[in-house]
């Protein structure tokens, strides 16, 4: 596999030389075949990703993998003709009295790698290809061997519209992944762990590989005191319910006032109640990937209940004893789970939902700063000054006040994390600035006697210049 895939890279590298920098008619028509292959395999790309996930919400696969899709490379080819105009970069301005003058150019950087994870795999793929397009490189794509029918309904219809000279798309298991992450690409992109990201960048390092890592995280709420508790609830349980919690921006924990912790649990339960009455057997919510995934929370709802903390089950008569051993997952409300339980340690990524209380904001933002940075953050309430000192004092990628997951929705918005969350942004204008080289071209209009000065030999009167500009600055800084 490993010669399959460098035969690919040294393949794309060459079609790409011998092209240039391709046009935006022909960065517009990849982007067109990219829609048209998501849509015309639309059916097969819905029912591959329920059948990977032994039952997937159809409304939210058309929606958010296929349209959202549809969405995220309309935005590009919409912007795509103004990105990739030259901008013009100002110069002192006796500089450009002299006619000297700058500007940046965004050029292709080639091949674009990236590892693709199995919880969004049609959308997250697309999107990747999407910003490589529009800035004009190639691409090539390892998909999850944990959505595998998705991966080969993925490779069917890219197939379809695309030679793989364009656009190659890699299946198999982490061994191909690794492989992957070794080759010389000219920039890779990768969304998955923090385990796995820390070996794929210590595998691009060996060949110098620019990377963009998304890693996800523990996502905090802080639930202020003038929160709407009906309206908060009902946001935070449908974001959080989304896809079970299998979604890198899910809210992981929830921060509330000292006392309410009872209120809350009876709203997020209501709110849930609301949502999805016959959870566990309603299309709508989708269920957790595989055995190993729904053994993962299983035991990280056992390891919390073994030191203290007390289990809240939606539907009611759920529990740890009725639990099988794959699909829907119950949506359990976690209380009194002390910070050294696996459930307050490790990225959920599933529908588990521990509170904590606050005593005041600060000991709120300091139980957030014990953890690492986080991809997300959110807060709810209407109180002005405590939401902007939330938003100041939380370090994360991106963050929402009063609603959750919806920074998603839109593409204009930069994507990615900061820390142990990841590094670089994609998506919209992000993405296409991540996958582009931004040239300096300097124009050196000045004429030869204006020049001749910075040369030498200097001589008396340049010293004399230097000096006296020397004693300004000094004025300036130092004061007169």
């Amino acid at each position: 596999m490993s010669e399959s895939i460098r035969a690919t890279l040294d393949a794309q590298r060459t079609a790409f030389r011998v092209e240039g920098s391709p046009s935006p008619d022909v960065r517009l028509d990849r982007l067109t075949r990219l829609s048209k292959a998501v849509l015309q395999h639309e059916d097969a790309l819905v029912e591959a990703l329920y059948a990977d996930f032994g039952g997937r919400s159809r409304f939210s696969s058309r929606t958010g993998d296929i349209l959202g899709t549809v969405a995220a490379i309309d935005y590009t080819k919409a912007n795509l003709v103004q990105w990739m105009k030259p901008v013009r970069v100002a110069l002192p301005p006796e500089v450009e009295q002299q006619g000297t003058w700058a500007e940046v150019l965004f050029e292709p950087l080639g091949v674009v790698g990236a590892i693709v994870p199995w919880n969004g795999p049609v959308l997250l793929a697309s999107i990747a290809a999407a910003g490589a397009f529009g800035a004009g490189n190639r691409v090539m794509l390892k998909l999850s061997e944990f959505a595998p029918q998705t991966a080969e309904a993925l490779k069917v219809a890219f197939a379809e519209f695309f030679d793989r000279s364009e656009l190659a798309v890699f299946t198999g298991d982490s061994s191909v992944a690794a492989e992957f992450s070794m080759q010389p690409f000219d920039h890779l992109l990768f969304t998955g762990s923090s385990v796995v990201g820390k070996r794929v960048m210590r595998a691009a390092a060996e060949n110098l590989v620019p990377v963009t890592l998304e890693m996800g995280g523990k996502s905090p709420v802080v639930i202020g005191l003038s929160a709407d508790r009906g309206n908060t609830a009902n946001r935070i349980v449908i974001g959080k319910l989304a896809s079970a919690g299998q979604v890198c921006v899910a809210p992981d924990y929830v921060l509330v006032p000292k006392g309410q912790t009872g209120q809350w649990i009876a709203a997020f339960q209501k709110a849930a109640e609301a949502i999805y009455p016959d959870l566990l057997r309603n299309e709508d919510y989708t269920a957790v990937i595989d055995h190993r995934n729904f053994a993962r929370l299983r035991a990280l709802l056992e390891d919390a209940k073994e030191k203290g903390a007390t289990l809240h089950f939606h539907p009611d008569g759920a529990s740890l004893e009725t639990l099988g051993e794959k699909g829907r997952f119950p949506f359990v409300v976690l209380s009194g789970a002390k910070r050294d339980t696996r459930v307050m340690q490790e990225e959920i990524f599933g529908p588990l939902l521990p509170i904590l209380e606050y005593e005041n904001l600060s000991e709120a933002l300091d139980e957030i700063r014990r953890n690492d940075h986080p991809l997300s953050a959110y807060y709810f309430g209407s109180n002005e000054a405590e939401q902007a000192e939330v938003v100041q004092s939380v370090a994360t990628g991106s963050f929402v006040v009063n609603d959750v997951r919806c920074q998603l929705f839109y593409e204009a918005l930069p994507f990615g994390g900061v820390g142990a969350s990841g590094m670089g942004r994609y998506r919209g204008h992000e993405g296409f600035r991540t996958f582009s080289n931004a040239k300096t071209v300097l124009h050196q209009r000045a004429s030869e006697g204006v020049l001749a000065r910075s040369r030498p030999p200097f001589g008396e009167a340049a010293n004399e210049a230097v000096r006296q500009r020397i004693d300004e600055a000094k004025a300036k800084v130092f004061g007169s």
